[in-house]
């Protein structure tokens, strides 16, 4: 099985997020500044995280990002790649999109680009307590493919390869240990079929 991180993966909602964050974060009192990039050194990348290093009510801002994104008309759309590169992907060997966004809005994503029939399963926040406790309670899982440091540390834990990819929200210096690092999803393929062909021990 190969399991991919969502946002700033399959779907390019930096924008998206990052407009939620800041009326979520104004609800509460705070005004993030012009410029601010609050994703981009995140550890683990959750709303819970961001809401604690902003000083908020951490519980009440991943709360409210999650009531927020369910109310939105208009999203975002995938990575302009991603569609074909996820056919080919699931052609390999079975999918599984792990994230921290809610699972009923990556299902719903998915599903409005057409793209849900590549998926076995889906793995929202709600629906797990940590990635790196999530992989391993895949035994089949191969690799995981992240934009993120905790991606590649939680794949790190979990005895798995990593991809590492540079179109998400987290540049290069944050990936370092990834096992790969990809700069177009089409080189997804070469790395996930050179994953699967190592001996599982």
């Amino acid at each position: 099985m190969i399991c991919l991180d969502f946002d700033g993966v399959i779907a390019d909602t930096l924008g998206f997020w990052d407009r939620l964050c800041r009326q979520a974060a104004a609800e509460q009192g705070l005004v993030l500044p012009r410029g601010m990039t609050p994703f981009a050194r995140l550890c683990p990348l959750t709303f819970l995280q961001l809401g604690a290093d902003l000083g908020l009510d951490a519980a009440r801002f991943d709360k409210r990002m999650a009531a927020l994104s369910l109310e939105q008309e208009s999203v975002a759309a995938p990575f302009p790649e991603m569609p074909a590169c996820l056919e080919t992907l699931a052609a390999l060997a079975p999918l599984c999109v792990l994230s921290s966004s809610r699972t009923v809005f990556v299902r719903w994503f998915l599903s409005r680009h057409g793209l849900d029939g590549h998926f076995r399963d889906v793995l929202g926040g709600d629906r797990h307590p940590g990635k790196a406790a999530a992989l391993r309670s895949m035994p089949q899982a191969v690799l995981m493919i992240g934009d993120a440091k905790s991606d590649i540390d939680a794949a790190r834990q979990a005895g798995l390869r990593s991809v590492g990819v540079l179109w998400g929200w987290q540049d290069r210096s944050m990936l370092e240990g990834a096992d790969y690092l990809a700069e177009r999803p089409e080189e997804l393929l070469t790395f996930a079929r050179a994953a699967l062909a190592e001996p599982r021990g």
